[in-house]
């Protein structure tokens, strides 16, 4: 374990730093020409990565106290509780060993060939931590430990005109997404899952945010706000999300004519950058809110970065309407 490194003050000097007052939030702490950097935005940028440091120390301790727990039962210290529950681990069989480099003698050196002895260690290893696995999700599940601690909450402040779903509906889900973006597409199967999990208590809303390195993403994004002048954003939005898709003005404007979109209209919009203002004023709203890749989800204002699999949604969402319901006691 590292050790933080302390720094001893003299008293004087100490007591001198305790009384200084806080920076206060709106303080500047960096500038680069015109622009301000403020506390605030250094701290919202930091609530996640904090709220996960703190949420990875208190299961670290939980566990801690578990096995203390469990030692004190089965009379040996807590380091070797999982040890004594676990039992003794099968080795390998010569049968295992051999099927293992059968399947994997592609990636092997000389296709594993003499290799008998790693292949032994290393599938050992395995079934060792598979046995702690096991033996630590059965504690888990005795004891049943519930954590308190709430995720951040943030508010999303911006336009939520591209939105389907109930408008009260008990749960909002805002997406800062990026057309171009291969994880924003992957997550488009999950969030309708969601919906056909959830129907009218979750809202969808989108927001901009193409990524700089992904050149052509802006122009995707006004395409589809050209679609939303037409009442068609949705069909452009799922037109675009999928696999094949391509985002070249030429595939734009193929995808418009799909849909069905007014093709004179939308060449108007679309060629004169009409939207892109609107695009540039996701993009900044994201970055305050401490965005840094796609996508990027707040549901009622608790942030989900990246393609997560349905459960992590699922555990948000039940947090979120079982709250509804106790504010309606």
């Amino acid at each position: 374990m590292i050790k933080p490194k302390w720094t001893w003050l003299p008293l004087g000097a100490a007591l001198l730093w305790l009384s200084a007052p806080l920076p206060a939030l709106a303080e500047p702490v960096a500038k680069v020409g015109s622009w301000v950097l403020s506390l605030e935005e250094v701290d919202r940028a930091l609530a996640v990565k904090i709220h996960e440091l703190r949420e990875s120390k208190i299961r670290e301790l939980v566990l801690e106290h578990i096995l203390t727990v469990k030692g004190a039962e089965e009379k040996v210290p807590p380091e070797q509780v999982v040890e004594k529950l676990m039992g003794k681990v099968p080795e390998p069989s010569a049968a295992e060993i051999k099927t293992f480099i059968q399947k994997n003698k592609d990636q092997l050196p000389n296709n594993g060939e003499g290799m008998e002895e790693q292949i032994k260690e290393h599938l050992s290893d395995e079934a060792r931590k598979d046995a702690e696995g096991k033996v630590l999700t059965k504690l888990l599940q005795k004891f049943e430990p519930e954590i308190l601690l709430k995720a951040p909450r943030f508010t999303v402040t911006g336009p939520e005109d591209l939105s389907r779903g109930d408008a009260k509906a008990p749960v909002t889900i805002i997406e800062f997404s990026d057309f171009e973006c291969p994880y924003c597409r992957r997550a488009q199967a999950t969030l309708k899952k969601v919906t056909e999990a959830y129907g009218d208590k979750v809202r969808m809303v989108f927001r901009h945010y193409p990524l700089p390195f992904h050149a052509k993403a802006p122009k995707a994004s006004e395409a589809a706000q050209c679609a939303a002048d037409q009442g068609k954003f949705w069909p452009m939005h799922d037109l675009l999300f999928e696999d094949k898709a391509g985002l070249d003005p030429a595939d734009l404007k193929k995808a418009a004519k799909t849909i069905g979109l007014d093709m004179a209209a939308f060449d108007k919009c679309f060629d004169s950058g009409k939207h892109g203002a609107r695009v540039t004023a996701d993009l900044t709203d994201g970055k305050k809110l401490g965005v840094t890749g796609t996508p990027t989800f707040f549901i009622n204002g608790v942030r989900v970065v990246g393609a997560q699999p349905f459960e992590k949604f699922k555990n948000v969402i039940d947090d979120e309407l079982k709250e509804k319901e106790k504010e309606k006691k």
